[in-house]
């Protein structure tokens, strides 16, 4: 740090015309160059150093602002807090209980004097450069303050792994009162570099939570950039496997990330500590951290080591990854929940008599942070509970999900079990979403799991269940089919995510097979594209994707008129749709009649809605793709000798991928788990 003059830096930028003028922040509303930002920042480090005020809290909207506070504040060594621009005042007054600023600056229009003079102030390297929030573990809200030293090697540490340059463009997306966002406005400043906010513009670097890889990988478009980037760097929570395999399969340039607002940010980089840092794992699996970036504000050993409440594991190429960590907090879209804080406040309503919070899995927050609580006023609801605890806590902070506790769940006297929480919890987030039947076995290796065709529901496919004495099996209706409803989801990313949670909920780590009937088959195979690596992935007469955009978007159309007639009649729409040749001799099956009279009773406008979802248009991988991710894997592919048109379209598969098996089923259609039920469970427990 003694190579480094802080104040000398910042008059470079003055100095150089060139390296002034380049841009330090871009926007799709403004646009600041280097000097721009030492201009504004030496203005505001003059009112910094003409106020009485000696500690200021910062909460701004403006990431451009807040650095330009925070230079100053260096500049001017006045202490300054980051808080989230969205901090209720409850909340802000409970902080300055315990962190003393006097005064708090917002983002709303500022005078700015013009004085663009270095005041004669010596830069202490170990001067607080900023105190940013970070929960505890049984309280509230703590202040780690973190050096200008601190600052510097965090930041360089990341410059040197990646040699970025001036020429470097960061991509700005995490909020900047997190250590995560914020540390990426300082690198970009060590280094000379760009940042931007604007998605339109190319960039090398971006830092994501996985919930925002998961999003970019559902555009094809977002994804091509993402190509482009040096670094995608995924921190947060930790990255699944599934999610990593879909990376990998993108060609992503990835890089597992794990630190901490102690750290000053990133400590590991795929495993592996950065420059300065020493980190290792305790006889219990905890990680224990030394290095220039840790705050001095943190308790250590007698051997300098922060002790983590993270759980980590040690990987076969001796790299390190973060499992999950070792006490109550849990983050839920990117904010770290404490559940004891959130308990205590229940509690002190007086018909609350007890409260506990847990984490759900959830698509779009990696977790949803969720509230069983038992009331004495059975006038009471959830939604009461939620409007009260937002008075004292940030919106992200209070629970998504508010669930009376059924009588025998929280036992009056005894103190329940969190995990007996969790799981019914999780369970309780699953079955509101989906209508599912789940076969345990005690013995289960294996599960299997079945995705049934379009009009059809789980209970079409329980048949094919057989006493496999080491399988546990899961039946799904599909959003618009059985007792699962469209509106349940808000997009297409949502179901097929959702999915994914569930049977990674039920698998746990025992061997995955999934089977799917026709458009079951297409929901198997994109589950498959996107990481879920099953070991079996049988499809019964379903395609691999149609060729071309023209044809999705023909299909898609054809789809959207389907089952729309004003006059419909489903026992006349059924008599036709089951002429098709495809089917066969279907409609002349004993439990034919069964079937129809089961799909009148279904509301057809369900199943129209889940076509925008599920229609073969609607399948965003084309067939190419299909064929690139899936060489390798084991197919079992299933047809009747009657579909002639599905026949053809493996027979034609198999030519492209190598690994698919093909069995036809003779004298069957389209749905040969119908027609021969026996032969198409022989293949099942062969394979199984």
């Amino acid at each position: 740090m003694e190579h480094l003059k802080f104040a000398e830096y910042c008059q470079s930028f003055l100095n150089d015309p060139v390296r002034g003028a380049q841009i330090f922040l871009h926007s799709k509303t403004e646009q600041h160059s280097y000097s721009d930002l030492i201009k504004h920042a030496l203005d505001r480090t003059h009112y910094f150093v003409n106020s009485p005020d000696s500690f200021f809290a910062l909460k701004m909207k403006s990431s451009y602002k807040l650095f330009v506070h925070l230079l100053a504040a260096t500049l001017s060594q006045k202490n300054v807090v980051i808080l989230s621009s969205k901090e209720p005042e409850a909340s802000v007054d409970k902080i300055q209980k315990t962190i003393p600023f006097t005064k708090v600056l917002t983002d709303e229009p500022m005078d700015f004097s013009g004085d663009i003079s270095f005041p004669d102030i010596k830069v202490n390297p170990d001067h607080p450069a900023f105190t940013i929030l970070s929960s505890g573990s049984s309280g509230s809200s703590k202040g780690i303050p973190l050096t200008l030293k601190n600052v510097y090697y965090s930041a360089t540490s990341v410059i040197d792994f990646f040699s970025m340059t001036s020429n470097d463009t960061s991509f700005s997306n995490l909020p900047h009162h997190h250590i995560g966002g914020l540390m990426i406005f300082w690198r970009a400043f060590f280094s000379g570099g760009k940042i931007t906010t604007d998605d339109s513009q190319s960039y090398q670097f971006i830092s994501l939570v996985p919930l925002q890889l998961q999003r970019i990988l559902e555009d094809s478009q977002k994804t091509k950039k993402l190509q482009g980037c040096r670094g995608v760097l995924i921190g947060g929570a930790p990255l699944e496997e599934q999610l990593k395999n879909s990376a990998h399969k993108n060609n992503l340039k990835i890089f597992e990330t794990y630190g901490m607002s102690e750290t000053c940010s990133l400590v590991l980089l795929n495993g592996k500590p950065l420059e300065g840092q020493i980190v290792k794992l305790d006889a219990e699996g905890y990680f224990l951290i030394k290095g220039y970036t840790l705050s001095k504000a943190v308790p250590v050993d007698a051997e300098g080591f922060y002790h983590t409440k993270d759980i980590g594991t040690k990987n076969p190429d001796g790299s390190l990854s973060f499992k999950h960590r070792g006490d109550l907090l849990f983050k839920s879209a990117g904010e770290l929940i404490n559940p004891l804080e959130l308990e205590s406040r229940a509690k002190q309503l007086p018909w609350i008599t007890d409260a506990i919070v847990v984490p759900v899995k959830h698509h779009e927050w990696t977790n949803a942070g969720v509230m069983i609580y038992k009331t004495n006023d059975e006038t009471k609801l959830g939604y009461d509970l939620k409007e009260y605890l937002k008075e004292f806590f940030h919106p992200h902070l209070v629970p998504k999900y508010f669930i009376e506790a059924p009588k025998d769940l929280i036992p009056d006297g005894i103190k329940p079990r969190r995990f007996d929480i969790s799981q019914f919890a999780q369970e309780f987030y699953f079955k509101d979403l989906f209508h599912y039947l789940y076969v345990p076995n005690s013995n289960a290796k294996k599960l299997t799991v079945f995705f049934h065709g379009f009009m059809e529901d789980h209970s079409d496919m329980i048949p094919l269940m057989d006493n496999h004495k080491d399988t546990s099996f899961l039946f799904i209706d599909l959003p618009g089919h059985g007792r699962t409803t469209v509106n349940k989801f808000k997009t297409r990313a949502g179901v097929f995510n959702e999915l994914i949670s569930l049977i990674n909920y039920y698998k746990k780590d025992h061997a995955l097979i999934l089977y799917g009937y026709s458009m079951g088959g297409r929901i198997a195979t994109e589950l498959t594209m996107m990481g879920l690596t099953p070991d079996i992935l049988f499809l019964e007469s379903s395609h691999f994707g149609l060729v071309t955009s023209e044809e999705k978007e023909k299909r898609l159309s054809s789809d959207r008129k389907l089952l729309t007639a004003p006059d419909l009649d489903l026992s006349r729409f059924f008599e036709e749709w089951y002429k098709n040749p495809i089917f066969g001799n279907y409609n002349k099956f004993s439990n034919y009649i069964i079937d129809i009279q089961k799909k009148i009773y279904h509301n057809p406008n369900e199943w129209q809605a889940s076509l925008e979802f599920f229609s073969p248009g609607a399948f965003p991988f084309s067939q190419e793709k299909v064929v690139t991710l899936l060489k390798k894997q084991n197919i079992a592919g299933i047809v009747g000798s009657e579909d002639k048109k599905y026949l053809n379209h493996f027979l034609q598969m198999k030519l492209k991928l190598p690994e698919l098996t093909i069995n036809v089923i003779e004298n069957c259609g389209h749905n040969p788990h119908k027609t021969n039920l026996s032969e198409v469970k022989k293949i099942l427990s062969f394979n199984i």
